[in-house]
């Protein structure tokens, strides 16, 4: 009678266990399958890429009479947005800061002297990632996704950033004879040069093969480069000034600075909605 009982016991708490270890492993799956997935699979093959015809450098940009997403179809790309494209706590709008980031060092520095959590910053652009039709983040599905130039332009340069893939930069007038500047990010396969015309639509680059976190960090902004983007006194001023690019993040002291707004940076998406 006693061995009968200690079995029962024991099979409950095998049985336990194992709804443990399902409910774990469901925790588990939700927050890290995306990686497995695409590990699983591979990655989408280089696309056929456009011969670039002969040019003139460095031409009066023609002005920009409507813009147009970086990729496309624009609404098979999004940001990251916790609870909607999954549920990571991560957000790559405009304007948002992101708490995955975490701890990490960067150059920005607070009144004090101390490095600023990349989690405080503020993001200067959106990083579009592939999305399905219930807007989920398809990991790794923007690999080699070829990137368009938004709007008639002149590339001003590109830039290697090393693991991060290049930043190609063009100049765009607009019909009031002021210029606005597309960034693009974690590129690779770059198909332009310095002082090179582009229209818009035209194929610039790949998505950067970054496993499942392949996506375009794309930029709308007013300025050229970041050689002075944060003044003294900022939070960018004791080691962030003289980046050249000036791309990915801001962040100061000072509420009322903190915004990209304030350096010049514009909300992508809604600046094309309204030029389109």
């Amino acid at each position: 009678m006693r061995e009968r009982g200690t079995r029962r016991i024991l099979w409950i708490a095998l049985g336990c266990l194992g709804c443990l270890g399902l409910a774990a492993g469901s925790v588990l799956w939700r927050r890290y399958g995306y990686w497995l997935t695409y590990h699983l699979t591979p990655p989408p093959p280089l696309p056929d890429l456009p011969t670039a015809a002969p040019y003139t450098p460095w031409p009066t940009p023609t002005v920009a009479e409507a813009f147009d997403y970086p990729l496309l179809p624009a609404d098979a790309y999004a940001p990251y947005v916790p609870g909607v494209s999954g549920p990571l706590p991560v957000d790559t709008r405009y304007g948002f800061q992101n708490p995955a980031m975490g701890n990490n060092s960067n150059c920005f520095r607070d009144a004090a002297g101390d490095p600023v959590p990349f989690g405080q910053l503020y993001h200067a652009g959106v990083d579009l990632f592939a999305v399905d039709d219930r807007g989920q983040t398809i990991w790794g599905a923007a690999t080699h996704v070829p990137v368009h130039a938004v709007a008639d332009g002149v590339v001003l340069y590109t830039l290697d950033a090393g693991s991060d893939g290049e930043i190609v930069i063009v100049e765009h007038l607009l019909p009031d004879e002021s210029a606005i500047f597309s960034v693009y990010w974690h590129v690779d396969y770059v198909q332009v040069r310095r002082g090179q015309p582009v229209t818009r639509g035209q194929v610039i680059a790949v998505v950067m093969d970054k496993g499942p976190n392949s996506h375009l960090h794309w930029e709308m902004r007013t300025f050229e480069d970041g050689a002075d983007l944060f003044p003294a006194g900022s939070a960018g001023a004791p080691g962030c000034n003289g980046h050249v690019a000036g791309v990915g993040y801001t962040w100061d002291d000072d509420s009322t600075r903190a915004h990209p707004e304030v350096y010049g940076y514009l909300d992508p998406v809604a600046f094309v909605e309204t030029h389109q």
